[in-house]
């Protein structure tokens, strides 16, 4: 199993719902696209704010984090932005600000 950050593996977004039964049910989705959300670990964006309607509608405890990453964040995910570029340097359009 791999590392997560943040949700317990048992706190998947389909595991929230109750299973992908239960959430297909309670989406008003066909069975078969809720088990490829999770089969490919990516909900599509236009599906993110309905469910994320549902949940509130039912009082799940799901947020925005629970349908972008919904097997959970990896470890590598959260390294990957821990290592961000910064640049310290102002370019002239900056400290002009913006134009008038």
């Amino acid at each position: 199993m791999w590392n997560t950050v943040d949700m317990k593996s048992s706190d998947t977004l389909f595991d929230l719902f109750g299973g992908i039964r239960p959430m297909a049910r309670d989406l008003e989705r066909p069975v078969g696209t809720v088990h490829g959300w999770k089969k490919k670990g990516r909900v599509p964006s236009e599906e993110q704010p309905h469910i994320l309607v549902v949940a509130a509608r039912l009082g799940l405890p799901i947020t925005a984090e629970h349908v972008v990453f919904p097997l959970g964040r990896h470890a590598t995910d959260v390294a990957a932005s821990a290592n961000a570029v910064v640049c310290d340097k102002i370019s002239k359009a900056q400290r002009k600000g913006p134009s008038q």
